[in-house]
């Protein structure tokens, strides 16, 4: 009886262990979008709430007004100090591709008091979910619902 040579590998074998390898490689990308867009939209609420907290402290420690530029039309959320131009502080967030707000609003905050000129709910559609950031009356303290 006659021996096969077992020391080279046949094109089938290389071929399947191709196929392992690149399957093993392509799955992780699948399920990667899906976590890179939930961790954009992570980011966006925690730079939201953190430039909601640094614009009020602001108004309070400084004695000046500050403000909270929300645009439906650009996506935008601008921070704002009222009385200067370029100030430090000022600066634009955008909303990530998956978050939408149905209207433009203003907020200001008083200088002094931190207190907010006027309150009402902001709305955002996160992935056709809505969500609220809701302002409680003056004190500027707000929840996210």
């Amino acid at each position: 009886m006659k021996k096969l040579n077992s020391s080279g590998i046949l094109l089938f074998e290389l071929l399947i262990v191709l196929f392992i390898v690149a399957s093993i490689l392509i799955i992780p990308t699948i399920y990667s979008k899906k976590i890179i867009k939930d961790t954009a939209t992570q980011i966006f609420i925690e730079e939201l709430q953190s430039g909601i907290t640094t614009n009020q402290n602001y108004a309070v420690l400084s004695g000046k007004w500050s403000s909270i530029d929300i645009s439906a039309r650009t996506n935008t959320i601008t921070f704002k100090v009222m009385s200067q131009e370029g100030h430090y502080l000022t600066h634009s967030l955008e909303l990530p591709e998956n978050i939408t707000t149905p209207s433009s609003k203003q907020y200001i905050f008083n200088g002094g008091s931190g207190n907010l000129q006027s309150f009402s709910t902001l709305y955002f559609d996160i992935d056709g979910v809505r969500h609220a950031l809701i302002f409680q009356l003056g004190s500027g303290r707000y929840r996210w619902e």
